[in-house]
């Protein structure tokens, strides 16, 4: 059950939590169809799947796109947030995988819509496969950078290829550093993480979007998005994403 000051829409809301500000709260449970879920979202060519979820239902693109039109990506805006002195920002969402190539552009991504802080994480196919990029922070910044220390849930290493699954991609922002991390499979076990310094003039950010990084397409097909989470904390985040992870479990065991 949710809790929050202002609902938008039916499913995504803008509200406090006992940890901090939550800014998104998505888990497209409460859409009856596209039309509905174009009310809250700004949609390309994404559409609620009703079939396949973590659970229940989810969005899914297939990976159509046009070159920074922004006419194929899913978007939401909300009123800017910067993250100041020892605030953080906790960022995640479940992507379903169906392993099918390695040839996939599609990545669920905050940033600020006039043009500067944009962090992403998902699937890429330069370097392949899960990946990340943090870029006009400054200079410096890397474009995109494939997870390389991979790791199994038993601690042993593996290669960066197409896992078969709902993976959740997490991303801890603060003034000074991002901290990502990638759960395969959602279950808790953290399979890679990586840490990238930041030096931004204005730390805002105003948009998620969710689909084809700068819009482009995904030769390899499209993906699903759920559970997709944005909230401002008082504090440093580590002990936040702990939490998030809990939260997750907690809804999929009520689910």
């Amino acid at each position: 059950m949710k809790t929050g000051i202002a609902f938008v829409g039916a499913a995504l809301f803008v509200g406090a939590s006992a940890q901090g500000q939550v800014i998104v709260d998505e888990d497209f449970e409460s859409y009856t169809d596209t039309v509905d879920l174009g009310g809250t979202w700004s949609l390309g060519d994404g559409t609620l799947d009703t079939g396949l979820g973590n659970p229940g239902q989810s969005l899914a693109h297939p990976g159509t796109g046009g070159s920074f039109t922004g006419a194929n990506t899913n978007s939401f805006s909300f009123a800017e947030i910067n993250p100041a002195g020892i605030q953080s920002l906790t960022f995640s969402a479940d992507i379903f995988d169906d392993a099918s190539s390695s040839n996939k552009r599609t990545t669920a991504g905050l940033r600020e819509a006039a043009g500067a802080n944009l962090i992403e994480m998902g699937m890429y196919n330069s370097p392949a496969h899960y990946a990340y990029r943090v870029i006009l922070f400054g200079p410096g910044d890397p474009s995109w950078v494939a997870f390389d220390n991979m790791v199994d849930d038993a601690g042993d290493p593996i290669q960066n290829v197409p896992v078969q699954g709902w993976h959740t991609f997490s991303a801890e922002v603060t003034p000074t550093n991002i901290d990502f991390t990638l759960d395969l499979n959602g279950d808790g076990n953290i399979n890679a993480t990586a840490s990238v310094p930041i030096a931004p003039v204005d730390l805002g950010f105003d948009i998620v979007r969710l689909g084809g990084p700068s819009d482009l397409s995904s030769g390899g097909g499209g993906v699903n998005f759920d559970n997709v989470y944005l909230e401002l904390v008082p504090e440093p985040a580590s002990a936040a994403l702990l939490g998030l992870g809990a939260l997750a479990m907690l809804r999929r065991r009520s689910a």
